[in-house]
């Protein structure tokens, strides 16, 4: 299964990512981080596509032998279910961390981000929570051309509320990053047993 831990820039992903290496699964369980492969200059969204695609095959890989891989990025639902390779996989569970734009521009802010570049992360942290509630807000973000053959069509007739399009949201607003930690990995562990 490829468990995709996923939301805008400043919704606690990568401070997650850390405590997650660390649990004892009882299974198999690659915790990787989506920009670990590099990010070039002026990659955009055609080239998220191909790195999508990357990691849906180091999945599938880990799945033929018997392990699971939890992704830790920015990759939106509707980009992950139309991976070409996608619909070879046994399973994908989709976790969204999402913060309001305040939340997120303080702790862009702390990180060191410019200003300017922050609204452009707010913009597109509210349209990644809408487009994960519902697969017909606004798909002309991420349904772009470019080299990689995606599979729109396995979404782009789904209705908000279809079973075929599921993701656990969690608001990390007023939590500490150990308790999202802890939300995070109680989701994964249900995920897993109910594939068990």
């Amino acid at each position: 299964m490829l468990f995709s831990l996923t939301g805008a820039s400043g919704a606690g992903k990568s401070t997650v990512l850390a405590h997650l290496a660390t649990v004892d699964w009882g299974v198999p369980v690659r915790c990787v981080e989506f920009d670990s492969i590099g990010v070039p200059d002026g990659a955009d969204t055609a080239w998220r596509h191909g790195a999508i695609e990357h990691w849906v095959r180091e999945a599938l890989a880990a799945q033929a032998e018997g392990a699971h891989v939890l992704l830790c990025g920015q990759v939106p639902l509707g980009e992950l279910l139309a991976a070409p390779s996608a619909d070879r996989l046994d399973g994908i569970a989709v976790c969204m961390l999402h913060c309001s734009p305040d939340v997120r521009t303080q702790r862009l802010l702390h990180r060191g981000e410019p200003l300017d570049a922050i609204v452009h992360h707010n913009r597109f942290g509210e349209w990644f929570r809408a487009h994960t509630l519902d697969p017909r807000h606004a798909p002309e973000v991420i349904t772009v051309d470019g080299p990689t053959p995606m599979r729109w069509e396995r979404w782009t007739h789904l209705d908000a509320g279809d079973p075929a399009w599921r993701a656990e949201i969690i608001d990390t607003d007023g939590l500490t990053p150990e308790q999202v930690a802890r939300e995070v990995e109680s989701w994964v562990r249900s995920e897993l047993a109910s594939v068990a």
